[in-house]
């Protein structure tokens, strides 16, 4: 089985998550715009991240994509 770096990923969107929380908090829930937009995203994220992939449905990456 391949290594999945998932497990980092909502981990580092976890703590994304958690801080907008806290922000959310300490500002009584009055938050810009582009910040509730942010937090949102992260839900989002969050939310697919614990669906199971069945495909990759990201495409072939771009020809200038620089491979390491």
């Amino acid at each position: 089985m391949p290594y999945s770096r998932m497990p980092v990923v909502k981990l580092h969107l976890t703590a994304a998550a958690a801080s907008l929380h806290a922000e959310a908090c300490e500002t009584g829930g009055k938050l810009p715009a582009n910040v509730k937009r942010i937090a949102h995203f992260v839900d989002d994220a969050l939310r697919e991240a614990d669906r199971e992939a069945t495909t990759d449905v990201r495409g072939q990456p771009p020809e200038d994509w620089a491979t390491p």
